[in-house]
């Protein structure tokens, strides 16, 4: 009697522990935040930021030595063309927190330099290297799937009562640092930076201020380590179940890596 009365309240309540979504609490986040980067299980078959960093890089340097050839200077202003912004999670590194402003200004200055090239010499380049191009270039349609398992642990992991206690957490820092915190499921700044005019160059100074503070209280709260330790752990199980499909797509993204490194070594 008592085992029926707990299965018809395992049915009753589907989304109680007896239905509970599958999760490997033994994965966890890395945080780099010497580069600025959060890495969970599934970036070892993605189009990651480092990834996208490495290969972009490389790219640029076939490139630049075309130019270079055809009589055009091209300079190369820095690494890091993916991930200077903000994570998933807000702004969580505060020795990176001025970049998620300034970098983007950066990246503004590398395109007025691609685009002082002629197009007709651009376009030689591309032609010229095709192959070399092709090669570092990921198939965003390939990379689809990933991107769909991505998605599907991020949002388990968003319902997980933890996630919000995580983010609470965090806003009660904000708040205390003088802060009003958008609370919304996809908003992560506080309403200050928010409503500042990201185009006004008067107002650097205070955009990095409150992403400084904002920075530091997702440090004192852990935010991204537990987020980011959360998705891991939705993430694991799914990986298992589609191991076959991303086993392929690591042997092609590693193919890249290690091209692009190849590259990166020789033409510097």
């Amino acid at each position: 009697m008592k085992k029926s009365a707990a299965l018809f309240a395992c049915f009753a309540l589907a989304l109680s522990s007896c239905a509970a979504t599958p999760k490997d609490t033994s994965l966890k986040a890395q945080l780099d935040f010497e580069n600025n980067y959060i890495t969970l299980p599934l970036d070892e078959y993605d189009r990651s930021d480092q990834a996208e960093d490495i290969t972009v890089r490389a790219s640029l340097l076939i490139l630049k030595e075309c130019y270079a050839k055809k009589g055009y200077n091209f300079e190369i202003l820095e690494n890091g063309w993916v991930s200077g912004d903000a994570s998933q999670y807000g702004l969580w590194n505060v020795k990176h927190a001025a970049n998620h402003y300034t970098s983007s200004k950066v990246r503004e200055e590398q395109s007025r330099i691609y685009e002082s090239i002629p197009e007709d010499v651009k376009a030689s380049c591309r032609e010229e290297h095709r192959e070399e191009l092709d090669a570092l270039k990921f198939d965003e349609e390939k990379y689809r799937p990933v991107g769909r398992i991505s998605g599907e642990a991020y949002q388990r992991a968003q319902g997980d009562p933890e996630w919000k206690k995580a983010r609470s957490d965090w806003w009660d820092c904000q708040r205390e640092k003088g802060l009003t915190p958008r609370t919304g499921d996809g908003e992560w700044t506080s309403k200050e930076s928010a409503n500042l005019n990201a185009d006004d160059p008067k107002m650097l100074e205070e955009k990095i201020r409150l992403a400084t503070i904002e920075a530091q209280c997702s440090e004192k709260v852990r935010l991204a380590q537990r987020l980011g330790d959360l998705e891991a752990s939705y993430q694991g199980p799914l990986i298992e179940k589609n191991q076959a499909l991303l086993n392929e797509l690591k042997a092609d993204r590693d193919a890249k890596i290690a091209k692009a490194r190849e590259i990166i070594a020789t033409r510097q």
